[in-house]
């Protein structure tokens, strides 16, 4: 048997314990090469239990999250622009479509006073504006429920 050396994966398993052979217990009392193998196995093995496992000081989950957090929002930045820039085309179009007819809008609403008239193109304007507001609103309130549901972390 002095010839015939055991293999590693033997005297590791035998190391383990994963096997109780006792030829291997009287092949390592008789062989000097083996049984400095199985010394130079546990001691990498004590050497490795030694080692405290590696501690990341980030949450790499986090770190994803806030990525695709900024993306969005670069994302949400450039549709919104887009929103704005869209709807400022419209009403510079509709604005300069309309300015031939305005004479002849005004010719309606005419009244004596200015003021009147004033009041009048006044309350279409806020009109205007708070419709504007909402429908920007109710863009913003869909986007936002859109992005909370697509990024709900999978359990």
């Amino acid at each position: 048997m002095k010839n015939n050396h055991l293999t590693d994966e033997t005297l590791q398993a035998f190391l383990l314990k994963e096997t109780q052979a006792d030829t291997v217990a009287l092949h390592l009392s008789e062989c000097k090469e083996c049984t400095t193998k199985l010394e130079y196995y546990h001691n990498l093995i004590v050497d490795i239990t030694k080692v405290a496992p590696e501690s990341f000081p980030f949450e790499i989950t986090t770190i994803v999250m806030d990525k695709i957090m900024l993306y969005e929002q670069k994302k949400s930045n450039k549709q919104e622009f887009i929103f704005w820039l869209l709807l400022t085309f419209i009403l510079v179009g509709i604005s300069s479509l309309s300015i031939p007819f305005i004479p002849k809008i005004l010719t309606v609403f005419y009244s004596k006073s200015i003021f009147t008239t004033l009041l009048i193109i006044g309350t279409g304007l806020i009109v205007l504006l708070f419709l504007f507001a909402d429908i920007y609103q109710q863009y913003k309130t869909k986007e936002e429920k859109i992005f909370k549901n697509n990024l709900q972390p999978i359990l």
